[in-house]
């Protein structure tokens, strides 16, 4: 299998509607969106989650000469297995599929955003016990990447549109900046019971269902706490898994957005409540 997908950027607005961007600024924002491309890309053809270095999907991703119309960069994905689906012989259009839908799944929770699986394979992945908690390891590995390729907006461009395939995945602007480039620890620790969706053991990252706010929140475990927590956290997905009902009793650390909105718990502590 060989299969190759199409990503493009548009970025419009101040310098870029006369075919322009600041050189450094507009390069580097590039470079960001070409790392999270990258980083999505191995997930998909290899199922291990990277942060840096030489890995294999760095390789997989190729770029296009910058063209006019605004300013328009065109990238293309050439991906050659796809073991992360676990079978072999996976249709081209399902890897291609996964890897455009899984795109837009971690560009939206970057940007504090809730989707719905579009893709059989993805909600394949959103419901697999350990593929869950990878899926939230892969939104905290390109935290760093997201904000940088947002470098563009108010210094060359006001709006960046990203497509994959024939879809449109979203839209950095300067609303999404804030977002991402603004944020706070409170360091008050607060307790609430959850229920856990996700969490990779290696990376400490996961997602819990906040009953008050509605929503599945990023939480973050460090190493410290991460040996005692690992248990109990673990437990807590096999009962999201299982729709048995335990709950997990979160002692946290809140990081949030610069209007208050939460995009964080730092885990304390964890027992079974």
């Amino acid at each position: 299998m060989l299969v190759e997908t199409p990503f493009r950027l548009k970025m419009t607005g101040g310098d870029a509607d006369r075919h322009m961007f600041q050189a450094y600024d507009g390069y580097t924002a590039l470079a960001g969106f070409s790392l999270t491309l990258s980083l999505v890309t191995n997930y998909v053809e290899t199922g291990e989650i990277r942060h840096r270095g030489n890995f294999e999907g760095r390789g997989l991703v190729k770029a296009r000469p910058i063209e006019e119309g605004s300013v328009v960069a065109d990238f293309v994905v050439k991906l050659a297995k796809a073991s992360v689906l676990g079978m072999v012989g996976v249709s081209e259009t399902a890897a291609s599929r996964l890897l455009v839908d899984l795109t837009k799944r971690t560009i939206d929770r970057n940007l504090g955003n809730q989707t719905d699986a579009a893709s059989p394979e993805l909600q394949m992945l959103e419901e697999g016990r350990d593929t869950r908690g990878d899926l939230e390891a892969l939104v905290a590995a390109t935290e760093p990447s997201v904000k940088q390729t947002h470098n563009v907006i108010g210094f060359g461009a006001q709006s960046l549109d990203i497509y994959g395939g024939t879809k449109k995945l979203g839209n950095y602007n300067p609303s999404t900046k804030a977002y991402v480039s603004g944020s706070y620890l409170d360091k008050n620790i607060r307790e609430k019971n959850v229920s856990v969706a996700s969490f990779n053991v290696n990376t400490g990252s996961g997602g819990a269902y906040d009953f008050e706010l509605k929503r599945v929140i990023p939480i973050s475990v460090n190493k410290d706490t991460l040996s005692s927590a690992k248990s109990i956290l673990t437990w807590g997905i096999d009962q999201y898994a299982n729709t048995t009902g335990g709950l997990v009793a979160l002692r946290y650390q809140t990081i949030l957005a610069l209007d208050d909105t939460v995009k964080k718990y730092i885990v304390i502590d964890a027992s079974i409540a």
